[in-house]
């Protein structure tokens, strides 16, 4: 090959193969060894086939054994550990989740903690879109179902 040393032994192994085979002749050992790299060739093509084939059927084991998990289901999740009260704004949220829609903004009689907290968490709540404001209520935002998802992974 060009830009590569020869293997004298190879070559001669070579040579000694085909004498034994009958060829005396350069150009019939010339022939022989181009006979020998297309078999080859068609050996590596049908093995880079084979391969092509076995990464297909990679991908079916895959599917199969092991659902693939979306991962924008935990992406929307990130927002909510950012929340600097979870207990509070658990507790707020918590208070909308059965049949109550609504909830007064000003009234933290119910929960436990200082006011400030409780300011502050609804600030993010609203900022997450877990709440909506309406005048002096507290409604469900639009991510309210996924914040209730959140809060019952992390109780478990």
């Amino acid at each position: 090959m060009k830009g590569k040393k020869s293997d004298p032994e190879f070559i001669s192994q070579f040579i000694q193969d085909c004498i034994d085979i009958g060829l005396r002749t350069p150009e019939g050992m010339v022939s022989h060894a181009k006979v020998l790299i297309e078999e080859i060739d068609d050996e590596i093509k049908s093995i880079v086939a084979r391969k092509i084939t076995r990464s297909k059927l990679l991908d079916v084991i895959e599917s199969f054994e092991k659902p693939k998990k979306d991962k924008t289901e935990e992406a929307k999740l990130l927002p909510f550990y950012d929340l600097k009260y979870q207990h509070i704004c658990r507790d707020i949220c918590w208070g909308l989740r059965y049949e109550v829609d609504t909830l007064p903004f000003l009234n933290w009689s119910s929960f436990g903690g200082g006011a400030a907290e409780h300011n502050f968490s609804v600030k993010q709540l609203l900022e997450a879109k877990v709440l909506n404001r309406m005048g002096y209520l507290l409604l469900r935002g639009e991510k309210f179902d996924d914040y209730m998802k959140f809060v019952l992974q992390e109780g478990q």
